[in-house]
């Protein structure tokens, strides 16, 4: 079920990029990188970057696993407590399609072992909790 579901997100960010290629000038498009993920200016950067995609996504999967997936703290307005977190890419597939289509490799892995870490992190973190309350 993993092989599947990756590979699909992966098209996915492809196919969206795509087509945000397709309706916007080359201009526009170029100058953006792809226009959905943010450049790292300098070197110096990347500790931070990575730091922040792992800490985001952790805290954004923490809140999800806990709070829409849990049986016992399930509350409908989960959406709205991470639907607007800004500044991260939280996503690998999010990145790969405007590197893919835009062929902007440049630190791209900061964008894919950030947010795979903070899944792992959280998982274990939620994991941990569980164990300690029952």
């Amino acid at each position: 079920m993993v092989a599947p579901h990756l590979t699909c997100q992966l098209v996915g960010g492809v196919l969206g990029t795509a087509m945000v290629k397709a309706m916007t000038s080359r201009e526009n498009f170029d100058k953006a990188h792809g226009a959905a993920f943010v450049l790292l200016q300098s070197d110096s950067d990347i500790g931070g970057a990575v730091l922040g995609e792992v800490a985001m996504t952790c805290l954004v999967t923490m809140v999800l696993l806990l709070g829409a997936v849990n049986a016992k703290n399930r509350s409908p307005l989960v959406p709205f407590m991470v639907g607007d977190v800004p500044g991260t890419c939280l996503n690998p597939a999010r990145a790969f399609g405007p590197a893919t289509v835009s062929n902007y490799w440049v630190n791209h892995w900061v964008f894919s072992v950030g947010p795979i870490a903070g899944g792992l992190i959280a998982a274990a973190l939620v994991r941990y909790t569980q164990l300690i309350h029952f």
